[in-house]
């Protein structure tokens, strides 16, 4: 079984570490970076001290987020087979056509290794901002097919929809090399799962159960077999918070720093219910409703202290590089072939993060090793 390994690309200050942190990757032998593009960061700037965050002392905002997209455009100009992608970017902030003149172009600048990471959005980089943020699933989907439509052909479209309208529109620069940048969707509900099956190149969710996993791909190979595609057309991957370290008790201690247990309120309710618990935030919060600007510091510490530990130990996939390995191994089985490592030990414990990287190696290289005993038809 092929699988792909990458990490998520810096996007905070310094820059100048950008260009030789994606060099060395590529020498280590990982295949892609992936962006996130963000505005806010999840910890709410009330609890952004220096008695919590050490780091609050020179740093005054958690909140300093570089713009993705010439960030992606230095890694393809200074490397020469790292693939770059938005983990994932929205068709809210950023209007269809300019998403689609966007990434040709840094299709072209790339020679063809850039991937369009899109999604329903976070309330957290939209609502702030005087955006809105309804009926996002539609959104996300007219959007899909706005880009596609655009990428069609050189010459003037039409497009009435509800919320894109193109009267002979034009979108001149062509694909490069007769290819279009794949399209990669984090979907997790039956009718953006349909979506990515007639309109995708790859699906990257979140998520931790990896028979829910293949149940979900099945849905999309459904999708694209009935929209007249391959039932492969869209490559499975999966977006994996780590946290670990050679140590597992150190990565276990991690688990419960207040970083961590501050983001795992992006949790959806269902891993609470698990647990046997309620959100501490109520029940509409999760990764796609949470903005932290609106907590203040008591609310979030308490929040946070409520987590139970059962979820922290779920959503966060943690241990050493071999307990890593060892949970991803089910999900490569029933399907996936690319995965996103977005290690969060740094955040949780800064003193860790120079041997982050080097956990990173190792859990690639574990990866690759449990993929090659793995037969194709047995994957999926």
């Amino acid at each position: 079984m092929q699988i792909e390994v990458g990490v998520s690309g810096l996007t905070r200050p310094p820059v100048d570490a950008l260009v030789p942190t994606a060099k060395a990757l590529e020498d280590n032998g990982f295949e892609a970076m992936w962006f996130a593009d963000h505005f806010l960061h999840w910890y709410p700037p009330s609890v952004w001290t220096p008695d919590l965050f050490p780091q609050a002392a020179t740093e005054p905002s958690p909140h300093t987020f570089l713009d993705t997209v010439p960030l992606m455009g230095a890694v393809v100009t200074h490397t020469e087979r790292m693939i770059v992608g938005t983990g994932v970017t929205d068709a809210i902030r950023r209007h269809p056509a300019i998403i689609a003149q966007t990434f040709a172009t840094l299709n072209h600048m790339s020679h063809g290794r850039v991937r369009l990471g899109l999604g329903v959005g976070e309330a957290e980089n939209i609502v702030p901002y005087g955006l809105s943020y309804t009926r996002t699933a539609s959104r996300l989907i007219e959007a899909l097919e706005v880009i596609r439509l655009l990428w069609s052909t050189t010459d003037p479209v039409d497009f009435s929809g509800e919320f894109t309208q193109l009267h002979q529109a034009v979108l001149g620069l062509g694909p490069y090399d007769g290819r279009h940048p794949e399209i990669w969707v984090p979907a997790h509900r039956p009718r953006v799962l349909a979506a990515v099956g007639r309109l995708a190149d790859g699906w990257m969710p979140i998520l931790t159960d990896a028979g829910e996993y293949g149940d979900l791909l099945g849905t999309i190979r459904a999708s694209s077999m009935a929209a007249g595609r391959r039932p492969d057309a869209v490559r499975p991957g999966l977006y994996v918070w780590v946290v670990c370290d050679e140590d597992r008790e150190v990565a276990e201690q991690a688990l419960d720093s207040l970083a961590l247990r501050l983001v795992a309120l992006t949790a959806p309710s269902s891993l609470f219910e698990a647990a046997g618990a309620e959100h501490p935030l109520a029940s509409r919060w999760g990764l796609l409703d949470f903005v932290p600007t609106e907590l203040s510091r008591d609310v979030a510490l308490a929040a946070a202290r409520a987590i139970p530990d059962e979820v922290l130990r779920t959503y966060y996939t943690w241990g050493t590089p071999d307990d890593v390995v060892a949970r991803l191994v089910p999900f490569m089985r029933s399907g996936c072939q690319v995965f996103n490592l977005t290690n969060m030990t740094p955040a949780a414990d800064p003193a860790l993060a120079p041997r982050a990287g080097a956990r990173n190696l190792d859990i690639a290289q574990g990866l690759r090793s449990a993929a090659s005993a793995i037969p194709p038809a047995a994957a999926g």
